[in-house]
């Protein structure tokens, strides 16, 4: 289903459609769906980063090779290690957890309670060429669920995996998972557990898990982008946004929590006040929501304080009207909210503002330094799908 969204006044523009992807059929005894030691072709265009979502298995998979081709016939060659499945995370660059679980299914189909984890990586390629397709590490042991193909200032392009997925990695509790499961020993995500989809860089992915044969998934998503700058002696807030199963009990934690911060565990809003000579940068901020089975986290983040700009500030004001159908005609009742890119360039569009409320239907920005600006807006729904961004608005500061 999509939507559309008109923004007004002197920075009319119209918001590209919003597509929600639906959650996959479920399919008993489990199915074909994720990938490992395979070529995938990919959508032709210009991409800037690749975004894998997966794991290694039995155990952490160092300095793996993965291959990008362009219709050109040359390549880029990507050395990335990914964490066990089983855990612990070990950190490796270009590695993010996005979902903790506290069991899985095991060969005989019954339920194992040992903690499990699926990742993101993210890995750079040359955005001037048109991709052709990516070829995976010639590892059983590399394993993934989803790939995501993006370009600067665009949600990623969701990778069509249904030709090459050649591995069952999960399945309902009480179902043996066929072809060895996950790791080829027979073990697998539970399907309750991992829920049918996950978002993660600004866009949602359906995962390969049939729905559970034993009641509602419980599923938690988390969202948002935060200010990476904040100013001295003035308020700093960010509130990420949380969809989460009817009945969650949830939790937020916060890792690498700047000094000058407070971190609200029940709600997970980050708050404060830099003081005057803070100037830093706090890097790798994780914020994490669990509702007790998973937890899952936004991307690492940066926060850098700097003193308030002597030139002159200038304020824009960006208004919209809240989209109200479908492009079918259907009524539209899972706005959630919006989020608001701008910079100096429309090809760097480098800050952002979360507005967490679907009936808001303005921002103002200030402390614009004199020069031109350039500005775009997404908005997203109760499933933590984003649209792409609209056409990019300008505004000239005196």
């Amino acid at each position: 289903m999509v939507h559309r969204i008109v923004v007004l006044a002197s920075l009319m523009t119209a918001l590209s459609s919003m597509t929600v992807i639906p959650a996959i059929a479920a399919v008993s005894g489990g199915s074909l769906d994720a990938v490992s030691d395979a070529t995938i072709p990919l959508p032709a265009g210009k991409f800037s980063k690749l975004y894998l979502l997966g794991s290694g298995v039995n155990g952490k998979q160092a300095n793996q090779s993965f291959t990008v081709t362009y219709t050109d016939g040359t390549t880029t060659r990507i050395t990335q290690s990914l964490s066990d499945w089983w855990g612990p995370s070990q950190d490796y660059p270009g590695e993010t957890p996005l979902m903790q679980m506290d069991s899985l299914v095991g060969p005989t189909g019954a339920s194992l309670g040992h903690v499990v984890y699926l990742y993101g990586y993210t890995l750079a390629i040359d955005g001037a060429k048109t991709v052709r397709s990516l070829t995976l590490p010639p590892n059983r042991n590399v394993v993934l669920l989803g790939i995501g193909a993006g370009a600067s200032g665009a949600a990623p392009v969701h990778v069509n995996l249904a030709a090459v997925e050649n591995v069952v990695g999960v399945v309902n509790a009480g179902t043996a998972a066929a072809r060895g499961g996950l790791d080829n020993g027979g073990d697998a995500y539970a399907a309750n557990l991992l829920g049918s989809s996950i978002t993660w860089a600004g866009s949602t992915y359906a995962l390969g898990g049939p729905a559970s044969t034993t009641g509602a998934a419980l599923t938690v998503q988390i969202t948002g982008t935060p200010a990476t700058s904040a100013v001295m002696g003035q308020f700093y807030d960010f509130t990420p946004t949380v969809v989460a199963s009817a009945g969650s009990t949830l939790s937020y934690a916060i890792a690498n929590k700047p000094i000058w911060a407070q971190f609200n565990a029940a709600t997970g809003a980050l708050t404060g006040v830099p003081p005057t000579g803070s100037a830093a940068t706090d890097a790798n901020i994780l914020v994490s929501v669990s509702n007790g089975v998973q937890r899952v986290s936004l991307p690492p983040f940066t926060i850098a304080v700097h003193a308030a700009s002597t030139g002159g500030t200038g304020t824009a004001s960006l208004i919209w009207t809240r989209p109200t159908e479908n492009t079918d005609g259907s009524p539209l009742t899972n706005l959630a909210g919006y989020i608001i890119r701008y910079g100096t360039s429309s090809s760097a569009l480098d800050k952002t503002i979360s507005v967490g409320s679907p009936g808001a239907t303005s921002v103002e920005i200030t402390n614009l330094t004199p020069g031109n600006w350039d500005f775009a807006v997404s908005s997203v729904n109760t499933e933590n799908v984003e649209s792409p961004f609209s056409a990019v608005v300008a505004k000239t500061i005196p």
